[in-house]
């Protein structure tokens, strides 16, 4: 049974359109050995993908999550990464 999405930690990032960018985004989560809930990725034009990445909040806090933020926005791959509160990612 999944967790309710109301405790799910999510982390958005705009990434630029590269075959790996996926790859290197999420090898962020494989070194500390999570497994993301649900990994969405959409094109936005030629240049861009829109990744969302949903973790269980009893497997990763809130802290862990905003390291994995500021790492994120070290590649130079990324234009933006933030990390969407579980009150606000309720109300999107």
């Amino acid at each position: 049974m999944s967790p309710p999405e109301a405790a799910a930690l999510r982390l958005k990032a705009i990434v630029e359109a590269d075959a790996g960018a996926l790859i290197r985004l999420l090898q962020l989560f494989q070194i500390r050995n999570v497994i993301p809930l649900r990994v969405r990725a959409r094109r936005l034009g030629c240049e861009f993908i829109e990744a969302e990445i949903e973790l269980d909040a009893a497997e990763v806090t809130i802290d862990t999550l905003r390291l994995v933020v500021a790492k994120a926005q070290e590649l130079p791959i990324t234009l933006a990464a933030v990390v969407l509160e579980p009150a606000a990612a309720a109300e999107a």
